[in-house]
């Protein structure tokens, strides 16, 4: 892995530094998860547009769809 440099103002670095430290982790350890976590919520917030441009017709057929599904939650089969 090649190491790199960034500029950062001198606050946000003792913002990272001291998250790293409070998880024992690296610095870049991190940063990775910042990353992660961005790109899920930002993952969620696409799927909560499209699901939000779904037509109603298509969404009432969905949860028609699930609720029949979900009788069989009910069938006694535990854990099966």
């Amino acid at each position: 892995m090649a190491v790199t440099s960034i500029k950062l103002d001198s606050s946000v670095r003792d913002r990272l530094n001291a998250e790293a430290r409070r998880d024992g982790v690296p610095v870049g350890d991190v940063l990775v998860s910042m990353l992660e976590e961005r790109a899920r919520a930002r993952r969620i917030a696409e799927l909560g547009a499209a699901i939000a441009g779904t037509p109603a017709p298509l969404q009432a057929s969905h949860a028609a769809e699930t609720a029949e599904w979900e009788i069989t939650n009910e069938d006694g089969l535990s854990g099966a």
